[in-house]
C-alpha cells in the first residue's frame, strides 16, 4: 500500500446513584472538514480489514490506554474483529477501562495474525517495545499520533502536533465517519483528554479540547468518577515511592532545573514498578523557577535510564531529548540511556545546562 503524506494540521463504570448524568443522544461535534480525506483513508483500511489490532507504546499512560480501548469499543461496537495489543501491564488506575478484557498482552517472538496494524499515540515502531514490527507481520499499518517527532512509519499516517492527545484524534476520526460511540469508549476518550492535559491545566489545553470534554460530559461521562478513579486510587507501595522520588529532589542551575530520580532499589523496595510513575514528572515541576523538570528513573533492572523532560514554553524538551535519540512534544518529551541512573544524570545534564543558556536548541 503506498504511503499517504502526514497531514500536519474494566467494566463499564457501574451505574452512578448520586450525581448520575442524563446521556444526550447528540453525536460528538466539532467536525473539521479539513480531517475528512485523512479519516476517510482510515476508515476505508479499517472497511477492507478482517483483524484489527490496536496497539500503543510501552509503558503507557492514560491517553495510550484511553485511546486505544476507545478505538477497539469503537470498531468492536461496528462489528469488527479488533484487539488491543499490549508489551506492559495497565497500571492499577485504567484497569476499569478494560471492560470486556480486550488487552493482550505480547510475548517477546510471539505474533499475531491481521490485516490491519493502527498504532497510536507512539512516536516511531520500536516505541513498541517487544511488540514490533515483526508481532504482526503482513499487516497494514495506519499511523495516528500528535507528537511533532513521529517518524511517518505508516501506510496511511495521520500526525497532528496541534492536538493535544491522540485520544482527541480518535474523537475527531469517529465524528468525521458519524460512528456510534459507546459509553466506554467515551471514558477512555475522556482520560485520554484529562491525563495528557495535565487535568486541562497544559499549554495544549485548546478552546477544542474543552468543547472536546464538554461534548464528552454532555454523552454521559462522570468527570469527577474519572477523576478519582485515575488520580485517588493509589496505594501505600505507590506512595513510599512517591516519598522516595521528592527525597531524592536535585536543584541545578542556580534553581533553573530541578530533577528526581529512582533506582531499581527504589522500586524493589518499595514493590512498585516505572508502571506506577505516571504522574511523577511534575514533581519537580512544582518547584518555584524551575524552567526545567528532570525525572529519571531505571529501568531493565537497573541497566538502562529513562528520563522526562518537562518544560516552560520557551525552552524546547523534544529537541533536548533529540540530542540522546528521543523526542515528544516542545514541553513534554524524554529519552533513554543504556546506563545506571547515576551515569545517566551525569550524561545529560551538561546538555540540560546547555539547553538552558540556549544552546543545543
Amino acid at each position: 500500500m503506498p504511503k499517504t503524506p502526514t497531514r500536519k494540521s474494566a467494566p463499564a463504570a457501574p451505574a452512578r446513584a448520586h450525581g448520575e448524568r442524563k446521556k444526550s443522544s447528540r453525536h460528538l461535534s466539532l467536525v473539521d472538514p479539513s480531517d475528512r480525506p485523512v479519516a476517510q483513508k482510515i476508515a476505508d483500511c479499517i472497511a477492507k480489514a478482517k483483524r484489527i489490532v490496536i496497539l500503543g507504546h510501552e509503558r503507557p499512560d492514560g491517553d495510550c490506554i484511553g485511546s486505544t480501548v476507545a478505538l477497539c469499543s469503537i470498531l468492536r461496537k461496528m462489528g469488527r474483529e479488533a484487539f488491543v495489543l499490549i508489551t506492559d501491564p495497565v497500571p492499577e488506575r485504567f484497569r476499569f477501562l478494560n471492560g470486556e478484557e480486550w488487552f493482550k498482552q505480547i510475548a517477546p517472538g510471539e505474533t499475531f495474525d491481521a490485516d490491519l496494524a493502527i498504532v497510536l499515540d507512539t512516536t516511531d515502531l520500536d516505541r513498541l517495545g517487544v511488540s514490533g514490527r515483526k508481532t504482526f507481520p503482513g499487516a497494514a499499518i495506519v499511523n495516528i499520533d500528535h507528537h511533532v517527532s513521529n517518524t511517518n512509519f505508516g501506510d496511511v499516517n495521520w500526525v497532528d502536533p496541534s492536538a493535544a492527545a491522540a485520544g482527541e484524534l480518535v474523537w475527531r476520526l469517529a465524528s468525521c465517519c458519524n460512528w456510534k460511540v459507546p459509553q466506554l469508549a467515551l471514558e477512555g476518550l475522556y482520560a485520554a483528554l484529562v491525563t495528557d492535559t495535565g487535568q486541562f491545566a497544559y499549554s495544549n489545553t485548546t478552546p477544542r479540547i474543552l468543547r472536546m470534554a464538554a461534548d464528552l460530559i454532555d454523552a454521559g461521562v462522570d468527570p469527577e468518577d474519572t477523576w478519582r478513579r485515575i488520580y485517588l486510587n493509589k496505594t501505600r507501595d505507590e506512595l513510599a515511592l512517591e516519598a522516595r522520588a521528592r527525597n531524592s529532589l536535585e536543584v541545578w542551575a542556580d534553581g533553573a532545573i530541578c530533577a528526581i530520580s529512582l533506582t531499581q532499589r527504589d522500586f524493589a523496595d518499595t514493590g512498585t514498578g516505572p508502571e506506577d510513575t505516571q504522574e511523577f514528572a511534575g514533581i519537580p515541576r512544582a518547584l518555584s523557577g524551575a524552567r526545567l523538570a528532570l525525572f529519571f528513573y531505571e529501568v531493565e533492572g537497573g541497566k538502562a535510564t529513562k528520563v522526562s523532560i518537562r518544560s516552560i514554553r520557551e525552552l524546547d524538551a523534544c529537541k533536548l531529548a533529540q540530542q540522546f535519540g528521543g523526542g515528544g512534544h516542545r514541553q513534554a518529551a524524554g529519552c533513554r540511556f543504556d546506563l545506571p541512573v547515576k551515569k545517566a544524570i551525569a550524561k545529560f545534564r551538561p546538555a540540560a545546562e546547555a539547553a538552558l543558556n540556549g544552546k543545543g536548541q
